[in-house]
């Protein structure tokens, strides 16, 4: 029995091996992703630009236009702004949620190209050195990878318009690091790592379709803490509460807190449900015990939540 937890030399020949066997997935975390950005952002940077250009021949021909807002789109790429760019972050925000829970997914299933057992390694490798090569591979490696792809099919998107359109100059690059980027960026990329986390819990439950079964219960979960939170509000407090600033607060305080939590409570419970001899579920597993009474956990702080508020804050 392997009891040295954790090992270098043993690490580093593992993650060599898993690297081996793995690095086609690489291709597709890149390839994926930058295609289908690509076509969402040269739609979106077309639909604008093909509704000024319109309107731009119109008034030239002294026809009357019904594109109003063409004048202050020229205007602001005057000033080296694009109107493109929040539709673009936006959209870039879900993919990369989609992307985040996706790979997740895959946590545990076997790769396509799996070589020998290492002839070098006189112990097998421990849980914890599968899991940590394991969640480098599918947490780490995947971000700076989505990140090239996005500022490459950003920088497609330009050079499409203006090969479309080379007499107006109204795309340029998304300034990612912008206060305007800031706003969004941050609180992202922790709830897509909250929502990854929970894709790798899953991956231990579902062997066949993990992605598909996670998210439903994922969806589920969602509506039902949803409608149990707003009925709380309008049936017992008054609608007038969603308004409030010291409700608005609470709520900022738990889109950071909530994914936080989520993150820490996966990737825990997927290390202990890892180190199982099995990973079929079971009640009698303590690791789904946990989790179901993490989910009424949440269910109750839907209702206590605006109670809470209600008692101690002023409230009119």
């Amino acid at each position: 029995m392997n009891k040295n937890t954790l090992n270098a030399q043993r690490l580093l020949r593992y993650f060599r091996k898993d690297w081996s066997e793995n690095n086609m997935q690489l291709y597709y975390y890149f390839i994926i992703p930058y295609g289908i950005m690509t076509l969402l952002f040269s739609w979106m940077d077309f639909s604008k630009t093909h509704s000024v250009v319109v309107a731009l021949e119109q008034v030239r021909q002294g026809m009357e236009t019904d594109n109003n807002s063409y004048q202050q789109i020229m205007e602001n790429a005057l000033s080296g702004k694009d109107d493109c760019w929040s539709f673009i972050t936006l959209t870039t925000i879900f993919c990369f949620y989609f992307f985040m829970a996706y790979v997740g997914s895959t946590f545990f299933k076997t790769s396509k190209y799996r070589k020998d057992y290492i002839t070098d390694l006189t112990l097998p490798v421990s849980n914890a050195e599968k899991f940590i090569i394991r969640w480098g591979r599918i947490a780490i490696i995947p971000f700076p990878v989505f990140c090239l792809a996005t500022v490459l099919a950003d920088f497609t998107r330009i050079g499409f318009i203006h090969f479309l359109y080379p007499e107006v100059s109204l795309s340029f690059p998304v300034p990612w690091s912008s206060s305007e980027c800031e706003v969004y960026l941050p609180l992202a990329i922790l709830q897509a790592y909250s929502l990854q986390a929970l894709f790798i819990l899953g991956g231990t439950y579902w062997q066949k379709k993990p992605f598909q079964k996670t998210l439903s219960l994922v969806l589920l979960t969602s509506l039902i803490y949803y409608f149990t939170y707003f009925c709380t509000v309008f049936y017992f407090i008054g609608p007038d509460f969603v308004y409030h600033n010291t409700a608005q607060q609470w709520v900022y305080g738990w889109t950071f807190g909530v994914p936080a939590f989520l993150v820490l409570l996966g990737y825990l419970l997927t290390y202990l449900r890892m180190r199982r001899a099995t990973l079929l579920p079971s009640w009698k597993d303590k690791t789904t015990l946990v989790l179901f009474a993490a989910l009424l956990i949440g269910l109750g702080l839907c209702v206590w939540m605006p109670n809470f508020i209600m008692n101690h804050f002023a409230f009119e």
